[in-house]
């Protein structure tokens, strides 16, 4: 008998993928205006770089940069600034050009950049070094370039004063970069924002397009950690610092440093550790830490789950979740309502598509008129109160769970036969090279028993139960053991040569398998003991990547009774789940999930091109099927996102970071963001206003800050108010209700919405004319100028005098939905009319 060695290195294999390279062409941009309701289906990032973007807004920097590059003077320095709703360019230059050409091209420029709310534009050119402008003329965007005489008023010789707001970032990874393009979103006309970044070590590519021209300077190089980085980037001027970094250690260093150097800023933390958090907000004052992956999972989760709930979240012991939904016949909510109606105690409605539009609502919110209904057919998505979050009755105990996992394994077990049973332990085996090795030498293991068996029973004729005993004691080295009790005439030599190879060959091998199954056993923690869940057949959620995000995706997922299948390549990370896990090579693994029949697959991993084979894959074999199935796609950067929506237009393609940066640029202008979710390819922030003396909220209406500012309050917590009052006092409050100091209010707000709110930027209301009849029953005019001081935010003592002298007319500032309710209060009791003067 020969010897027989068994070793199986262990290599492991390094794949690199290539990035993808495409090129994009620039398009000329469309603003989404306020007046319009809607835009193209597919956003209009394809064509739309981030200056663009922000240059629509109205952004100076953002217009100066875009203006500077079409013109290409060399030498020249161009600033933008706006006085009202006219745009001042200013051209400094030791050689000035020909008037006519420049002012021919910044006409056309101008025109393609579609500036929002810019009127006409006057046209400063200086010599260096000279603050006087050597000429200036005026363009009238809707006219031709027209010359005006070389005149200017006392605000056009002088420089503009616009407020600046700025910011410091500390970390230029991708939530970094996002954060900086979200702040750059917040400028206004009047209104300038500067951020400048901190960054350790220099970047080649950057994620999002133009993030060098967003920032006020060069990123400096450097730790942000020490006080010298934080000053030169002028720490001591800045309104918020976010520090954003990968490293929790470096982060919070960070924040300490940032406090003493100035005991003002506000600091945004990016951080995971909840409790850490708490204690250093009551140490540092003006603090905030946000988790980023925590946020955007249930974005994630919610679209690949493929039904009607797009988000939800908790204010106190409350849920809320909105809901987007086709109106079906005879919804008794819904159908044939007045959609300006649909503001109940429960429920509220955010957005409405009526069954005819092409696209998606470029406005987030309030897109129907004042006398749209809603049909059958048509496209609403609503907000309501599920109700308290409460532990669920009758919830079985720990023995009773497990006795059901036990019979649950054992039924399974039995209904496979011996085949599917086979079957299974050939895949459990394949899934990892390690348990292959062991089984080979188990199963090497076992006929070296046998062959020792039977040596020692055919030639010293001991019985078989002896025989196998003294075979097992040579396998584990008990040679000596085995011979050193009998006498040397009763053994032969040749005997105890073939016992000496086996228990050689023993140690050589099947000793080094032991060492391998302790090593497995110890490393998995005993993972062998734990359930082992049946793979779904079908309609389930196949989570690819099962980092941070990917377990709050799967959480989220079984939240809402949805079978889930989870693969990750990441062996040594064991996850404590309640759904099937499988271990290894993505690519391999997913045959093994059914993935033919999923309801969905939601790749969340760190590589791109993974992701993008893994939704092919998935694609291809639910088309082999004839079905659809649900993709959605984790990315980084902006070019990979647009080309892969125009790849695979179904698929929903979100980055993670992209919309947690949203949340931290909100938090760094001192809003507490509370959770986020995706509405007409918009994010939406739920946010958490705390009313101060200088707020711009205090003293206003829900009215104005509901169609003023284009926000939806949801939650309305006056300061005298217990939190355990009744549900309606509180949530979905009445728009007549008004802010005081102290209140707190929670919000649906788009980025556009806080901006908004930030600037105080109201959309002024039109302009009513009410006239009243005197009424047969006067009885009740007394309560009609209650009504009219409470919906219009007339004042009390006018409103009854109005009243009580009738017939008259009054001329009111109201929004379209506010006359809407004023004039269902009033015509229930008088006759009247109010129609629209503007």
């Amino acid at each position: 008998m020969g010897i027989l060695l068994v070793l199986f290195p262990i290599f492991t294999i390094a794949f690199a993928a290539s990035s993808l390279k495409l090129k994009l062409t620039p398009l000329s941009s469309q603003s989404n205006s306020q007046s319009s309701i809607l835009s193209p289906q597919f956003s209009s990032a394809m064509s739309h770089t981030n200056l663009t973007e922000l240059a629509s807004r109205g952004d100076p920097g953002a217009i100066s940069k875009l203006l500077a590059r079409s013109l290409q003077i060399a030498g020249a320095d161009l600033r933008v600034d706006w006085h009202g709703e006219q745009l001042n360019v200013r051209l400094f230059a030791d050689r000035l050009p020909d008037q006519e050409s420049l002012l021919a091209s910044l006409h056309q420029q101008i025109q393609a950049l579609d500036i929002d709310a810019v009127r006409s534009v006057r046209v400063f050119a200086y010599q260096t070094n000279n603050p006087a402008p050597t000429w200036s003329r005026s363009i009238a965007l809707t006219e031709p370039p027209a010359s005006s005489p070389a005149s200017a008023s006392p605000y056009t010789l002088l420089m503009p004063s616009n407020s600046v707001d700025r910011f410091l970032v500390c970390g230029l990874g991708s939530l970094g970069q996002y954060s900086v393009l979200n702040l750059k979103r917040f400028a206004m006309r009047t209104s300038e924002i500067h951020v400048t970044a901190i960054e350790q070590m220099p970047f080649e590519e950057w994620e999002v397009q133009d993030l060098p021209s967003l920032l006020e300077a060069p990123p400096i190089i450097g730790d942000c950690r020490n006080d010298d980085v934080l000053l030169s980037a002028g720490i001591q001027q800045c309104r918020a610092v976010l520090i954003v970094t990968s490293n929790d250690s470096v982060n919070v260093e960070t924040a300490i440093a940032a406090r003493r150097l100035n005991p003002t800023v506000r600091i945004v933390m990016r951080s995971s550790r909840h409790n850490l958090n708490q204690l250093l907000r009551q140490q540092l004052g003006d603090f905030i830490a946000l988790e980023p992956t925590e946020l955007p999972a249930p974005a994630f989760a919610l679209a690949g789950l493929q039904q009607e709930i797009l988000g939800f979240f908790n204010i106190g012991d409350y849920r809320f979740q909105v809901v987007e939904q086709q109106v079906q016949p005879r919804d008794y909510r819904f159908d044939g309502f007045p959609a300006v109606a649909l503001h109940k105690k429960t429920y509220r409605l955010l957005s409405y598509i009526p069954t005819s539009a092409i696209g998606f609502p470029s406005r987030a919110f309030y897109q129907w008129q004042a006398d749209t209904k809603v049909q059958v057919g048509d496209t609403i998505a609503f907000v309501e109160v599920v109700g308290r979050e409460t532990q669920p009755s009758g919830s079985p105990t720990l023995q009773e769970k497990t006795m059901q996992r036990f019979w649950h394994g054992a039924g399974e077990t039995l209904r496979r036969g011996w085949r599917g049973n086979w079957a299974e332990v050939g895949q459990w085996m394949q899934a990892q090279r390690t348990r292959q090795v062991i089984a080979i030498g188990l199963t090497f293991a076992l006929l070296l028993w046998l062959c020792g068996a039977v040596l020692l029973r055919s030639t010293l004729d001991v019985p078989w139960k002896t025989a196998f005993s003294a075979a097992f004691i040579l396998l584990i080295g008990g040679y000596g053991d085995v011979f050193e009790g009998l006498e040397p005439s009763d053994v032969p030599g040749w005997v105890k040569v073939v016992c000496a190879l086996i228990t050689l060959t023993s140690l050589a091998s099947v000793l080094g398998v032991l060492g391998l199954i302790a090593d497995n056993l110890i490393s998995s923690r005993f993972d062998f003991l734990k359930k082992r869940f049946p793979i779904p057949r079908e309609n389930h959620v196949v989570v690819v990547g099962l980092g941070r995000i990917g377990q709050q995706i799967a959480s989220i997922l079984r939240e809402f009774r949805q079978p889930v299948v989870a693969i990750t390549d990441q062996i040594e990370s064991q996850v404590e789940a309640d759904y099937p896990v499988l271990q290894g090579d993505i690519i391999t693994e997913l045959p093994k999930v059914n993935l033919a029949t999923a309801k969905s697959v939601v790749v969340v991993t760190d590589d791109q091109m993974l992701n993008l084979e893994v939704a092919l894959m998935a694609k291809n074999a639910a088309r082999q099927m004839e079905r659809e199935i649900g993709v959605v796609i984790r990315t980084y950067d902006q070019r990979f996102r647009d080309n892969l929506n125009d790849l695979l237009p179904d698929a929903k393609a979100l980055a993670a970071y992209e919309l947690s940066a949203e949340a931290f640029a909100g938090a760094a202008f001192g809003e507490n963001i509370l959770g986020l979710f995706r509405l007409n390819n918009q994010t939406i922030l739920v946010t958490e206003y705390q009313v101060t003396q200088d707020d711009t909220l205090v003293g206003k209406s829900l009215y104005k800050i509901a169609y003023g500012y284009g926000v939806v309050p949801i939650v309305h917590h006056r300061t005298n108010q217990s939190i355990q009052d009744n549900l309606a006092e509180f949530i979905l409050p009445p728009d007549e209700r008004i802010l005081a100091v102290g209140d707190r209010l929670v919000v649906l707000a788009s980025i556009n919405g806080l901006r908004r709110i930030e600037h105080e930027e109201l959309v002024p209301p039109r302009r009513w004319r009410l006239e009243v009849q005197k009424p047969l029953n006067r009885t009740f005019l007394h309560d009609c100028g209650s009504d009219l001081a409470r919906i219009a935010g007339y004042n009390l003592t006018e409103a009854r005098a109005f009243m009580e002298n009738l017939p008259g007319a009054i001329e009111l500032s109201l929004y379209d939905y506010q006359a809407y309710r004023l004039e269902q209060e009033l015509c229930r009791q008088l006759p009247m009319t109010l129609l629209p003067l503007t």
